[in-house]
């Protein structure tokens, strides 16, 4: 028997919903998790059941204002601290993290609807590989050292930049989380940080976990509704560096609260990425890509999933039946159950705007769906959708245009490559991008005229600590988890230059 399936779905439930009680109405402050200032709080729900589970604090100015100035006492002596203690206490951190791995993913899933056994345990895993990952490179931040200059040294060196606010969404927010604190920690700074209203509870309980080995006010986590705490915490004067990760829409939104102040923003944004199969590629590889660029492990609620789907039609049908075939022998189910692959879209809202774009295919002419567009059969509580596949779109729809953020896909034939290019390119959005065959020249032709900041070739993997990350256009600015990205977008540097003469 799975080690991981000996107690009962019915005691998961029970045992994570009683620890979402536990978390209900606090904040991780100045070293420990304790009540917020404020009052007002709004519900978290389990997508599976539909049934309330606990609440957050809707943190106004006063928990916003405490959050910061525990991050900004912190900030002078963690900056000081050196690199290698830092990225010792990281390592710390993370194999603290590791004994609770499990118990941080069940909560994870109770209250994200992803499936723990194909999501938020792999994802509870790239958390803690990130913050080890980090904590190894920040013995590596180096200014440089300029020519010989007769009579002067001139070099630059490399600072922190002070409280960083980060903001995480709902899809994945284990990894998000430790995306975005773990460079900036390493680099010196201090953090608040802020996770999407719909999933804080897990966020909450790894930040207490993290006071036990950070010292305090270097980590902090507040929850709230994005037009009040996040606008807040972005507008709050002490905060010398954004990174988010969201929406398009609300990203240009911070974007203009930090150009009031002058200071920087890494933006990872959304997507609607193209997914290209040639005729000369190996059918069954990628068939296989497909299914793993349509991201069903976060039932699709991924800005880097491969929804806009070209397959040349010398192998489509040959492609597509591996595809439908793959889809149907997922199982889909309570996201705490061991034998879940697929679990449940995170909230009402999201569903319904999934059942839009289901309904706007519907009604669009030549448009037919080949699988899914309905509940899966018997479960009728919850916000379960089936994966949707749709073929006969037109590439001007919003359903081929939007990011819909859930199991649907577009599929398409196509004969001529520079007509497929062409509008694979045609999107405000360039995040992923990925193309199957076997043709090397292709291969590379495609990599360097496609508009997309992470592209793949004859797969469709998720991003990972060490391989840069980011867009372009819509998908945002900036880049993630590598040691280039937490040196550009973490640190400032400072020019010095020194009188060596005797005169």
């Amino acid at each position: 028997m799975n080690a991981f399936a000996i107690d009962s779905l019915e005691a998961r439930i029970g045992a994570q919903t009683a620890e979402a009680r536990r978390l209900s109405g606090q904040i991780v402050c100045g070293g420990g998790l304790r009540k917020a200032l404020t009052t007002a709080q709004f519900d978290i729900e389990n997508p599976a059941t539909e049934e309330i589970i606990g609440s957050a604090p809707r943190c106004g100015i006063e928990d916003v204002n405490s959050a910061v100035d525990a991050a900004s006492l912190a900030f002078r002596s963690w900056s000081a601290t050196p690199a290698r203690e830092r990225g010792a206490l990281l390592m710390r951190a993370a194999d603290h993290l590791d004994g609770f791995r499990e118990d941080i993913a069940r909560l994870s899933s109770l209250e994200t609807g992803n499936a723990l056994p194909t999501q938020s345990r792999n994802e509870a895993g790239t958390m803690v590989d990130i913050l080890r990952y980090f904590g190894g490179l920040a013995g590596e931040i180096n200014g440089q050292t300029y020519p010989p200059d007769p009579g002067r040294l001139l070099y630059t060196r490399r600072e922190a930049l002070g409280v960083v606010g980060a903001i995480i969404p709902w899809n994945a927010p284990l990894m998000q989380l430790a995306s975005k604190i773990a460079p900036a920690l390493a680099a010196g700074n201090t953090v608040v940080l802020k996770p999407a209203e719909q999933a804080p509870l897990a966020v909450l309980r790894v930040f207490e976990l993290l006071q036990a080995v950070l010292p305090p006010g270097v980590a902090n986590a507040i929850t709230g509704l994005g037009e009040e705490a996040g606008r807040l915490l972005c507008q709050h004067p002490a905060v010398r560096k954004i990174s988010f990760t969201g929406s398009s829409a609300v990203g240009a939104m911070i974007m203009h609260y930090a150009a009031d102040k002058i200071v920087p923003v890494t933006a990872e944004l959304g997507g609607k990425n193209p997914n290209i199969v040639l005729a000369d590629a190996n059918i069954d590889r990628a068939a296989r890509g497909i299914l793993q660029g349509l991201r069903l492990q976060r039932q699709g609620q991924s800005c880097s999933a491969g929804t806009r789907i070209y397959i040349h039609d010398a192998i489509y049908d040959a492609v597509i039946e591996r595809v439908l075939a793959g889809i149907t022998s997922f199982r889909v189910g309570n996201p705490l159950d061991e034998a879940t692959q697929v679990g449940c879209i995170v909230s009402r809202k999201q569903f319904d705007r999934v059942e839009r774009y289901i309904e706007m295919a519907r009604q669009t002419p030549g448009a037919r769906i080949l699988c899914g567009g309905q509940r899966p059969e018997g479960l009728d509580k919850g916000y379960y959708y089936s994966t949707t596949l749709i073929e006969g779109v037109p590439a001007s729809s919003p359903v081929c245009r939007d990011e819909i953020f859930g199991p649907v896909a577009t599929v398409s034939r196509f004969t001529d490559f520079e007509t497929v290019l062409q509008e694979a390119n045609d999107t405000p959005y360039g995040l992923a991008a990925t193309i199957f065959t076997e043709n090397l020249p292709a291969a590379f032709d495609f990599v360097s005229r496609i508009d997309a900041g992470f592209v793949q070739v004859n797969q469709f993997a998720v991003a990972e600590a060490n391989i840069e990350y980011g867009g372009t256009k819509m998908s945002g600015m900036g880049r993630e988890l590598s040691l280039a990205s937490m040196v550009q977008h973490f640190t400032w540097s400072k020019t010095v230059i020194v009188n060596t003469s005797a005169a």
